[in-house]
């Protein structure tokens, strides 16, 4: 899982990296400010050429562009939407987090870290986005399933149109089938199965 942290302190940056990789998370990447992280995940280009980046660790207080409204851009971002971000933020800036939440960051760390604290977070995010992504698969997939159903039974629906049977006996009157009809239902449906069996002309050739 590859991790972004972005802040503009290189000891707060340092404390985090070394907290994660001593956790076991080997693909770590640093940002010292909103601009380096927005030039990391490519924002100019809506994330086409971005690294990779399964969370985000956001520091709220940063010169120019602080972390809510980098919050806030990269959420703006379709790409990017499935992405948690979890916001650093010391103690005296509670006021920051509601705005923070209201940008689209999923969950916050108060300074000074905690390794407990930190890693717990980190964990709940990746396994919380992992479970969205499964989730988003398996109705993308039950989507696909579904359509591909309906188009079966619209295919059905058309071939008993086709075939004319007697509300009496129920017996088929081949002689009655259009085969233009059948010749048009065959060309629109260039992946249907029948069963092979050669023409009485064909079986002379």
């Amino acid at each position: 899982m590859a991790i972004l942290i972005v802040d503009d302190s290189p000891d707060a940056r340092l404390l985090l990296h070394q907290l994660l990789k001593n956790a076991g998370y080997r693909d770590l990447h640093s940002a010292a400010s909103a601009s380096d992280a927005f030039a990391y995940l490519d924002l100019d280009h809506a994330g086409a050429a971005a690294a990779p980046a399964d969370l985000i660790l956001m520091d709220i207080r940063m010169p120019e562009i602080d972390g809510v409204e980098a919050c806030r851009r990269i959420k703006s971002i379709k790409t990017f939407e499935p992405i948690p971000i979890i916001m650093v933020t010391a103690r005296d800036q509670k006021d920051y987090l509601q705005a923070a939440f209201d940008a689209g960051a999923s969950d916050f760390i108060r300074k000074p870290v905690e390794q407990f604290e930190l890693l717990a977070r980190v964990k709940s995010a990746l396994r919380l986005k992992q479970e969205t992504q499964t989730r988003k698969s398996w109705e993308q997939e039950l989507t696909k399933t579904i359509a591909e159903l309906d188009q079966t039974v619209q295919a059905m629906e058309t071939l008993q149109r086709l075939i004319p049977v007697c509300p009496a006996c129920k017996s088929v009157s081949p002689d009655q089938i259009s085969n233009q009809a059948l010749k048009t239902y065959i060309e629109s449906h260039p992946n249907a199965t029948f069963h092979n069996l050669a023409c009485a002309h064909c079986a002379k050739t």
